[in-house]
């Protein structure tokens, strides 16, 4: 895999046990990756203010924790400005960009607030929204790492990714293929023309390539299928509560018959009850 050591993973943090569980998270992956780890704390202010701004207490004492569970090194920034604007820019040459959930502006049964749902896909880097199944709990640290394929570019990086994330934490990856008779269309629902069986065999044809490909780059990997039917987000909430990472690729395009249209993967960083990896959409 491409040496990626120089990128950063960032985390955008405040002072809550939500911001404070992504920063594990994301320091668990940066210690074996042997990445920096970079917390951004998000102040009050224009951009532009150069009164100096002291570190809050709970974020010298996020550092050292970090710091103690393998990251290293771990850089501290302050940045004056909204979360979601001081985040941006340093995302742009980030490895990933780690986020905690429960966030303000969520609605009710809501598990993201506003600024994830702002960056998660917008932004040129894989953004992790991190959760446990309730406020206050921490993200499993136990089962699968699951994505959604669909045959596209976008769904393929985001499989590489998930594959690169279960390797690290040891354990198996399910890659899932949800085929429907139904699909959007400028943006309405229709039914499609071909029968079932056709759209079963081409579904089970794209997860075998993909789950093909998966397996000749990680050799090692534990790797299981599942071609479902169902809509995307149904099959792939389904199998959140167990995992210990969901991954899904953002897709920019209106109507699609694939598995990851935008509006999939923001169903799923609002509601899929465990860490949900949102990959950039990708031409081709």
């Amino acid at each position: 895999m491409e040496n990626r050591s120089h990128q950063p993973m960032v985390v955008g943090v405040d002072g809550s046990d939500s911001a404070r569980s992504a920063a594990c998270w994301a320091a668990e992956l940066a210690a074996v990756w042997g990445c920096e780890l970079h917390l951004l704390h998000a102040v009050p202010g224009a951009a532009d203010d150069t009164t100096p701004v002291v570190a809050p207490g709970w974020l010298r004492e996020l550092a050292d924790a970090v710091a103690r569970a393998g990251a290293s090194p771990c850089r501290v920034e302050l940045a004056r400005g909204g979360p979601a604007e001081s985040l941006i820019g340093p995302a742009a040459g980030a490895r990933m960009l780690v986020l905690g959930s429960y966030g303000v502006g969520a609605r009710s049964g809501m598990l993201a607030g506003t600024v994830a749902l702002a960056l998660a896909g917008d932004v040129p880097c894989p953004v992790a929204v991190v959760r446990g199944g309730v406020p206050q709990a921490a993200p499993p640290s136990g089962g699968p790492v699951v994505v959604g394929v669909d045959g596209s570019a976008t769904a393929h990086a985001a499989a590489l990714l998930a594959a690169d994330l279960a390797g690290t934490f040891g354990t198996r990856l399910i890659a899932v293929h949800a085929w429907s008779e139904v699909e959007e269309s400028a943006g309405r629902l229709r039914r499609r023309s071909e029968d079932w069986a056709e759209l079963a065999q081409r579904g089970g044809a794209v997860l075998e390539a993909e789950v093909r490909a998966l397996t000749q780059l990680h050799p090692g990997l534990d790797v299981e299928d599942e071609l479902v039917h169902d809509t995307a987000v149904r099959a792939l909430l389904e199998r959140a509560g167990p995992a210990r990472a969901l991954v899904v690729g953002h897709r920019r395009e209106r109507a699609s018959r694939g598995m990851c249209p935008g509006s999939t993967s923001r169903a799923l960083v609002e509601f899929a009850p465990c860490p949900v990896v949102v990959t950039p959409s990708v031409e081709g």
